[in-house]
């Protein structure tokens, strides 16, 4: 049986992958980006060289904001996935997070297809990954096998829901997410995979002492979408749909988080616009997962996925410098315009001050 359970668990990475690849984003929704605007500034009085996108996460110094976010491990057809993707992360100083290791604690078989990302990238920051309900002794053991510096526990509901044979009872998990952030002796991130974090839930998390929060809105990779295209299961409208949008998921986390909580954006980020949107709204780092997972997947896989990283910090200078922002602390002192579904979903939810604060950066005239 136990051989059985195996077997089955790396069945369903190798679909994860798969269904990635082959819905692309067609199974997206909006992220809500476009509701926000970033103010230009014509005269920025600094030059290109002065632009810097180092951030910092969790008390560790980042060169860019962009992390390569938790995907995939745990079977022989992914091993070269991780591989591939820890060596373009060493190429440009990126963090980095492995899929949930629960698949190689159970089977020490199959370690090696995570503990690659370490040999890979072996001065990077990494990020392990278990889920909701682990044991801190577990946890401990998934940030030993890749000598990860954080951990990240995510909360997936919905996809456990949806998956044929995934969880039914999530009782207790916040008690053992606050033994986990007790136990290990990394910092610890709460996690949504899709589906957005309320302000009350992020307060939760905050209650039980972790570090930082991955909000995982709606608008990427939908594993609702993904677990009904493993069981060949047609979703109606109500289901695309479900949860909170990444622009409006981040902006409650952020707006109630104390500031030494660390905020991530994720879900549906592509483009450098994006990645600054969200920096200026308070994010200090943006995951990115499902885009270099299908671009991998090209004949130039490793190729394409250079050249989007490098487009990606190419667009963020590029905006940094057309908002007069050396850093991203100076951005956050420059005005961001919030309009359309984003400023009436935050205004009905109580988070007027938010958009007032957002709207009045740097107002002295």
């Amino acid at each position: 049986m136990a051989k059985t359970m195996e077997q089955g668990r790396e069945q369903r990475k190798i679909e994860h992958v798969s269904a990635v690849r082959t819905l692309g984003d067609n199974q997206a929704s909006s992220t809500w980006f476009e509701d926000v605007t970033l103010l230009p500034n014509c005269a920025p009085e600094l030059a290109w060289d002065e632009v810097s996108l180092q951030t910092e996460l969790c008390g560790f110094s980042l060169p860019s904001p962009v992390i390569i976010n938790a995907m995939t491990g745990g079977a022989d057809e992914v091993y070269e996935i991780n591989r591939r993707l820890a060596s373009i992360a060493r190429r440009f100083g990126l963090a980095m997070a492995v899929g949930s290791e629960t698949a190689a604690l159970k089977n020490p078989d199959v370690a090696y297809t995570y503990s690659v990302v370490r040999e890979q990238h072996p001065n990077g920051v990494l990020l392990a990954n278990v889920g909701m309900g682990t044991a801190p002794d577990v946890a401990q053991a998934a940030v030993d096998l890749i000598g990860a510096q954080l951990l990240q526990v995510h909360f997936n509901v919905a996809q456990e829901l949806f998956m044929a044979e995934g969880d039914r009872d999530f009782r207790g998990a916040l008690s053992r997410l606050a033994e986990v952030v007790d136990a290990v002796d990394v910092p610890v991130i709460a996690k949504e995979v899709g589906q957005g974090i309320a302000a009350q839930e992020a307060q939760q998390f905050v209650d039980v002492g972790v570090r930082a929060i991955d909000v995982g809105g709606r608008g990427g990779t939908n594993f609702i979408a993904v677990e009904a295209w493993r069981r060949n299961m047609q979703l109606t409208h109500q289901w695309m749909n479900w949860g909170i949008s990444t622009a409006a998921t981040l902006s409650e986390v952020v707006h109630v988080v104390p500031s030494d909580t660390h905020v991530i954006a994720s879900g549906g980020i592509r483009a450098a616009d994006e990645i600054v949107k969200a920096m200026a709204l308070g994010a200090k780092a943006v995951g990115i997962a499902g885009p270099l997972v299908r671009l991998l997947g090209e004949p130039d896989g490793d190729e394409a996925v250079v050249r989007y990283l490098e487009e990606l910090h190419w667009g963020m200078r590029t905006l940094l410098a057309l908002t007069g922002s050396r850093t991203w602390d100076d951005l956050r002192t420059r005005p961001v315009v919030v309009g359309g579904r984003l400023k009436l979903w935050l205004e009905s939810r109580g988070h007027e001050a938010f958009v007032e604060a957002l709207h009045g950066r740097g107002r002295q005239f």
